[in-house]
């Protein structure tokens, strides 16, 4: 049976609709260089060497300001044996963000791990690039770039 009278829409296309838009809060695309593969609700590109570079939307729940979410990740990437290597800010479409550049040991290699948190008040965007520290140095320019080109 038609969900809407005479358009021929049934309740299951409708639903599986919803369930579709309701991830989308953002807009990305690849890093120059990078091949994208999207999931239902994350945004992910890798490069050739083994870059990896991820966009979600999280509510911003507690409800907080782009400070306290710096300093939550700056905390919980420091208690989970990661180095704080630079910390910065830009503007991402008119938003806030932050971004947290971080290292840590990962077997023979340094590990690059790079977090940006675009703040909405509603909403955050959060963007994760990580793979080892040269590799991931070569392609920052890209990723700086892609994180500036999203739309929250």
């Amino acid at each position: 049976m038609p969900l809407i009278k005479g358009t021929g829409l049934t309740a299951l296309p409708a639903a599986l609709a919803f369930i579709l838009l309701s991830c989308a809060h953002f807009k990305a695309q690849s890093p120059t260089g990078f091949a994208a593969y999207e999931s239902r609700c994350t945004f992910k590109a890798v490069s050739p060497e083994g870059v990896i570079f991820r966009v979600r939307s999280v509510k911003n729940k507690p409800k907080a300001e782009l400070p306290f979410w710096n300093e939550a990740v700056i905390t919980r990437m420091k208690n989970a044996g990661y180095t704080l290597v630079d910390t910065s800010s830009i503007s991402v479409q008119g938003h806030q963000t932050s971004i947290t550049e971080l290292a840590a040991p990962l077997g023979t290699e340094d590990q690059s791990y790079l977090i940006a948190v675009i703040y909405g008040p509603k909403r955050l965007t959060v963007v994760e690039a990580a793979c080892e520290v040269s590799k991931f140095q070569k392609r920052k320019p890209e990723i700086v770039e892609a994180i500036k080109k999203i739309k929250p």
